[in-house]
């Protein structure tokens, strides 16, 4: 279902080859985005970098090499870095078009890797886009997220740091996109078993119980498509930031140290804008798996306690793209509770505080301190006062005429014998 009946090699060839280049933009985004607050500022830095650089540096994989010189302060690792970044950028435009776009010449919508029974119907919604035009269509729309995770990622890597200029350009596209053709998404903002919803009405009153007898997908999902395509960006956008900035609170109230910074709240919404909620929330579920060897290693060498937590939201977000048909049915399950969702997060809110004021009754039952202190406590040490009195002026004349100080005066602060001598008495 290539665009246009371009051969699938072929495709997938000039989809690398597209990749390693736009490798190149993100290298610079890497580099210059930190340096500037605002986003605007940010991506000016960008473009004026990219006029002044030479043809050849825009050659992907080797352009870095081939614009160094013998005494460049440029270090062979950091060119190893951005060959490593573009070569990754390229495999990644692959393996993400052969998960999103089946390849045969006779392939259906449903033989993409993205396909689920609450797919957008395009005969449904009456959607003007064929259904390889569709595909194709959704594939470079995540192909954004993917590049503004790939500056996010190696920006929080380097700095610890998610400035707005990788992540809010990202955001505007996913909102945007979402509701100018409404049938982006892969699931709907909402569907629900309507057998457990109406065994959840039992529990009310028989005057109640006709409002718990609903569809599995809302009528207006397929009457407003656009509408409700820019529901599953908002939707998304608030519950992906809003479930990380609970982990924050929580956090800061538990354990007394920041456990998130507000890049990653930025960094879970575009995530969210992008793939909706449900996505996002198996994505949140997974990224700490991925940073769970991270740490042990970390630990086991007595490395930093601080790990960017960006890196791995990312790595979450593009193994969800890639592993959607085996990771969406073991979701779609809790999914089908419907009305019982929101209770469902307001519990494991609570088993999450409960747990980590649990490991802090450990700690305090071990003697471990509860509170990681890292930062300087300001004590008057031995070494200071030695520093102290060496830098002190012994003599009290020194650049003055002579005060004619009282010989006992000197003799207290034990500068007597050195005035004797240096004034030959």
């Amino acid at each position: 279902m290539t665009p246009f009946g371009i051969n699938p090699y072929l495709m997938l060839t000039l989809l690398f080859l597209l990749g390693t280049a736009l490798g190149r933009i993100i290298n610079l985004c890497i580099e210059e985005i930190p340096r500037e607050e605002k986003v605007g500022a940010a991506w000016k830095r960008v473009f004026r970098r990219m006029r002044h650089l030479g043809s050849r540096y825009h050659l992907p994989l080797i352009g870095v090499y081939l614009t160094r010189s013998k005494n460049s302060n440029y270090s062979y690792r950091r060119s190893h870095r951005e060959a490593l970044v573009e070569l990754l950028n390229g495999v990644i435009f692959v393996l993400l078009y052969c998960a999103e776009v089946p390849l045969g010449a006779g392939a259906l919508l449903q033989d993409s890797g993205l396909f689920s029974s609450y797919a957008p119907d395009l005969v449904t919604v009456d959607s003007w886009l064929s259904p390889a035009g569709l595909l194709n269509l959704r594939y470079f729309y995540h192909l954004v997220l993917i590049e503004s995770l790939m500056i996010a990622t190696f920006i929080d890597f380097d700095h610890k740091i998610i400035p707005d200029g990788c992540t809010m350009p990202a955001l505007f596209v996913g909102v945007v996109g979402a509701f100018v053709f409404g049938v982006l998404y892969l699931v709907p903002v909402w569907f629900q078993e309507p057998s457990v919803v109406r065994l959840f009405g039992v529990y009310f009153p028989e005057d109640y119980r006709h409002h718990f007898i609903v569809e599995k997908i809302p009528q207006w999902v397929v009457t407003y498509p656009h509408l409700h395509g820019l529901a599953v960006s908002l939707v998304g956008l608030v519950v992906g930031g809003g479930v990380v900035w609970a982990v924050r609170v929580i956090g800061q109230w538990t354990l007394r140290q920041e456990a998130m910074g507000f890049g990653d709240v930025i960094l879970m919404a575009v995530i969210g804008s992008f793939l909706g909620w449900q996505a996002t929330v198996t994505v949140f579920v997974i990224s700490p798996l991925c940073a769970l060897l991270v740490v042990a290693v970390s630990i086991f060498f007595k490395l930093s306690r601080e790990i960017p937590f960006g890196p791995y939201l990312s790595l979450g977000a593009l193994l969800v793209l890639l592993g959607w048909p085996k990771i969406w049915p073991l979701a779609e399950r809790i999914c089908h509770l419907g009305p019982l969702l929101p209770i469902l997060a307001l519990l494991m809110m609570v088993l999450l505080t409960v747990c980590l004021l649990f490991t802090q009754f450990i700690k305090w039952i071990l003697g471990i301190p509860l509170y990681w202190q890292d930062e300087w406590v300001e004590e008057w040490t031995s070494a200071d006062q030695l520093t102290y009195q060496s830098g002190e002026n012994v003599n009290e004349t020194q650049g003055r005429w002579d005060l004619n100080t009282n010989n006992h005066t000197r003799a207290g602060r034990g500068t007597q014998h050195y005035h004797q001598w240096k004034n030959g008495r």
